[in-house]
């Protein structure tokens, strides 16, 4: 310890300390001493007390010698001065008495003080442990409290609360415990903290999915629901608008018409999934650096909770299927939705080969469990339910960027079934409308029973107008077979274009598939049963009904090519042509000819009934008198066609006219011509060409210009003969201006048979006109060989 330097005291500092002092006698020892104190303590305090003495004696010396040389020039005043110095001497022997009394005082009370020091110091050292004590005890308090409050934050779900506490642990510790083995300990405690927060978030999101896959089923319930409003509006406004009726859901125009329709499947008054849970969890292990684990862990929980979906509705069949696909779709739809606003927020947790990789399992079974629910079933109602179902699904989340592909793919093979299941179904009804009709005119008996068949059926041009001038009840022109096959190809094609609705159609031609069908319903079901059914009719009326039938089918045609060409849902190729139409057409030829087949036959059993005299001496028949056969066939033909083929057309009507009449021309050319009249002469051939004058003048009476010339061959043929104009005949120039119907080979045959008719006669003239018809013939019958 540096030793203090003593102070020295000259003369004017001890005077000005001496003038300090009251040493008045009179006053109390208690302020003599007040006023001394400050100057003990100074010299206490510096341990001059000795000093102070001697320089306080050399003091006095110095002013009694001042004294002296005073009082040696002034006595008197000397003498008052030893007097006042005595009082000073012995004031100062008491202040010096006094002092060391003070000093034996001070030195006693410095004494005990410097034990109380002592003892004070050894207090405050204690006190200062104590304090260090209690600082580390409150220390490891507030760490046993952080830790304490770790487990608290765990139990009440403040898990990144919970681990910034423990970062707290590492970095905020004081370093007086740093060295501690309770520090150690805690730090030993850290990484099951850390686990048991890692525990506890994993848990609440294990907890989070449950709660997510329950949810998620109204997500999707919500989600399908906006996705079908959306549907409807459009098809709406489609149907009132007919600019946007190709335009599809989710296109361009119908996106620009929906934006401004805000909704969010995860978030409305139905329903709002807190991804908070799953969020915090993500935090928790980037900050624990454990993001893999947990990735993995939630790619193999989300691939468990979708195989448990899709599981459950393994064994589905076509009668529960209705029932459980949306549940399911529903499911799925809140599932991906879901997983598409994960990829979308956490990029960095939610890969897209993640979500791909559940997406393409998900298809892949959605197309088995689809599959096996309509393993073996046979109503087109379920295939179209089911596809409603599926398309739903498919635009609802091809709004959420998913590869729609593969259930496109499912969605076209659905179509592919349920148009051979709904061509089965209708090819069935087809064919017993057909089977089941009478063919007789359908009657209608009031003017709503007419609004109805009018309104299914397809009419030609100005048909329906005069039909509704007609009074009730009335007879329609066709049979029921048109109206009800009408009303179910209207079904057909709505049912079929009903399935159709919003499936994309880039992989299918879906308006040629229609066509296909509809021709094949058409010709297969329709046109070839009425043949069928045709070869085994022989009621004329009937068969003239199903003339008129069948011309209203091409009619049907034509306007549904019409039909076809609006529908169609692309502007691709040209127009529509159906190929029924030519089948109709033939089904028609054959009908026209069975009418001619069975007026045929009827004409059969006349010249059955014919009886000519073949070599008689005059004529039997004349045109006012034609022969009985005749006179019959005629008014049968005429009264026949015109009443039974009332409802025809006139061109049939003439076409039979025509058929029936040309077959009169062969019957009697081949008779003239056969085997079974070996001769015959003028006469007989007269009567024939009278019977011919009669059916032409009938004939005539329906004004029908096209049958003027259909016995041209028999009359001509007779007339060359009759008229002696054989030789004008073999002339060229006339033969093909006046004679072209004429057949050379027939006109020999008549010749050579007229000759041995006449050579029957033995006379000398008949023989002649034997030998010139047999020279005609011979003529005549090199120009066939020409």
């Amino acid at each position: 310890m540096i030793r203090k330097q003593r102070p020295t005291f000259t003369s004017s500092e001890l005077e000005m300390q001496l003038q300090q002092i009251n040493l008045d006698p009179t006053s109390s020892t208690t302020e003599n001493l007040e006023a001394l104190a400050p100057l003990i303590k100074s010299i206490q305090d510096t341990d001059s007390e000795q000093l102070y003495l001697r320089s306080l004696d050399k003091f006095v010396e110095e002013k009694e010698r001042e004294i002296e040389k005073i009082c040696q020039e002034n006595y008197e005043d000397f003498v008052s001065s030893v007097s006042t110095l005595l009082t000073i001497r012995q004031g100062s022997g008491h202040l010096r008495r006094r002092i060391g009394e003070l000093d034996g005082q001070m030195g006693d009370v410095g004494r005990a003080l410097g034990e109380k020091k002592r003892a004070l110091l050894e207090q405050k050292k204690v006190a200062r442990n104590m304090d260090d004590a209690i600082e580390t005890l409150q220390t490891c308090l507030r760490l046993l409290d952080l830790v304490h409050r770790v487990g608290e934050m765990i139990r009440e779900g403040k898990y990144w609360g919970a681990l910034r506490s423990i970062e707290d642990l590492l970095h905020l510790t004081p370093p007086s415990i740093s060295q501690t083995p309770f520090y150690a300990h805690i730090l030993s405690s850290l990484p099951s903290l850390r686990l048991s927060i890692k525990d506890a978030v994993t848990a609440s999101t294990k907890s989070w999915l449950f709660d997510v896959r329950e949810s998620g089923a109204k997500v999707g319930k919500l989600a399908l629901e906006q996705m079908s409003q959306r549907i409807k509006k459009w098809r709406a406004k489609r149907e009132k608008e007919g600019g946007v009726r190709l335009a599809r859901v989710a296109g361009a125009m119908e996106l620009v018409h929906n934006e401004r329709v805000e909704f969010d499947a995860l978030d409305n008054e139905d329903v709002k999934v807190d991804f908070k849970p799953l969020y915090q969890c993500i935090h928790i292990y980037e900050a624990l650096e454990s993001k893999p684990e947990l990735q993995r862990s939630y790619q193999v929980d989300r691939k468990t909770q979708a195989t448990l979906i899709l599981t459950s509705r393994l064994s589905t069949t076509p009668e529960t299927l209705l029932s459980t696909l949306p549940l399911l779709m529903q499911e799925l739809v809140g599932f991906f939705i879901i997983e598409s606003h994960l990829l979308r927020t956490m990029p960095d947790f939610r890969t897209q080969r993640d979500v791909d990789e559940l997406w393409d399992e998900m298809c892949k079974r959605i197309v088995e469990v689809v599959g096996q629910g309509l393993k073996g079933c046979s109503e087109p109602e379920v295939f179209l339910e089911s596809k409603t179902n599926v398309l739903l699904f498919v635009q609802t989340l091809e709004g959420y960027d998913y590869n729609i592909t593969e259930l496109n793919g499912l969605l076209i093979t659905l179509f592919e079934r349920y148009s051979e299941l709904l061509l089965r179904k209708f090819s069935t009804d087809f064919d017993q409308i057909v089977s089941e009709d009478d063919n007789q005119p359908m009657m209608v008996n009031d003017q709503e029973e007419f609004d109805q068949v009018a309104g299914v059926c397809w009419l030609a041009p100005g048909e329906m107008e005069s039909l509704a001038m007609q009074g009730f009840p009335q007879a329609m022109p066709f049979s029921q077979t048109y109206p009800m096959c009408c009303i179910n190809i209207r079904n057909f094609v709505d049912q079929f274009y009903q399935f159709t609705d919003g499936v994309a159609q880039q992989h299918l031609d879906i308006d040629e598939v229609l066509r296909k069908s509809l021709d094949g319903l058409l010709s297969d079901h329709v046109s070839k049963q009425i043949a069928k059914r045709l070869q085994a009719m022989s009621n004329l009326s009937q068969i003239a009904q199903v003339v008129i039938n069948l011309e209203h089918f091409s009619t049907a045609c034509d306007e549904l090519e019409g039909v076809l060409m609006n529908l169609r849902a692309s502007q691709r190729g040209g127009p529509v042509h159906l190929s029924s139409c030519k089948q109709f057409s033939a089904t028609l030829e054959q009908a026209e000819k069975r009418i001619d087949s069975v007026i045929n036959s009827k004409l059969e059993s006349f010249f059955e009934l014919a009886e000519y005299n073949w070599l008689p001496t005059r004529p039997q028949s004349t045109a006012a008198e034609p022969s009985t056969y005749v006179f019959e066939m005629i008014t049968f033909l005429t009264a026949y066609v015109d009443s039974v083929l009332i409802g025809l057309n006139e061109g049939v009507k003439t076409r039979a006219y025509l058929n029936a009449l040309g077959r009169i021309n062969k019957w009697l050319m081949d008779m003239l011509c056969g085997k079974e009249v070996i001769r015959f002469n003028e006469m007989a051939l007269a009567s024939v060409l009278a019977d011919v004058t009669f059916i032409e003048a009938e004939i005539k009476r329906l004004d029908k210009s096209d049958l003027d010339r259909v016995f041209d061959e028999v009359k001509h043929t007779i007339n060359i003969i009759l008229s002696d104009a054989v030789s004008a005949y073999m002339e060229p120039s006339i033969r093909s201006m006046s004679y072209s119907s004429v057949k050379p080979i027939r006109l020999a045959v008549i010749l050579a048979k007229l000759g041995k008719a006449h050579a029957l006669g033995g006379a000398q003239s008949s023989m002649a006109k034997a030998e010139r018809r047999r020279r005609e013939a011979d003529e005549v019958a090199k120009l066939a060989g020409r």
